[in-house]
């Protein structure tokens, strides 16, 4: 299974249990939620050759989590990292959770 595929059903469970609305790449404007929400997106995929030939291709997903407050965020990248742990899918947390002032919210952003 595409990694993508897997990583949105991990968000379904993670909607259903929380109601923390997801979307590939973006929300359009006339979809725009407030936080808590999520956006993940594939990106370049790592991949391994010598002499000239592929040998491997692996598929990355970054997962951008968006939240109000440090616990609300605390919270929900416990349930992100339970599942992804679950699934046996590796994941990295890209930097420190940071404060967007102009938003007035906290985003978080994972590589898997």
């Amino acid at each position: 299974m595409r990694k993508d595929k897997l990583i949105k059903g991990i968000l379904e469970i993670i909607k259903t249990k929380s109601g923390i609305d997801f979307r590939y790449d973006h929300f359009r404007q006339s979809e725009a939620v407030p936080p808590p929400f999520i956006v993940y997106r594939r990106v370049a995929p790592d991949t391994f050759s010598a002499d000239g030939i592929t040998f491997s291709k692996g598929q990355n997903v970054d997962i951008e989590l968006y939240a109000e407050d440090e616990d609300q965020m605390a919270e929900i990248m416990e349930q992100i990292e339970e599942l992804l742990d679950q699934n046996g899918i590796y994941y990295r947390l890209a930097a420190d959770t940071v404060y967007i002032q102009s938003e007035d919210f906290y985003e978080t952003l994972y590589e898997v």
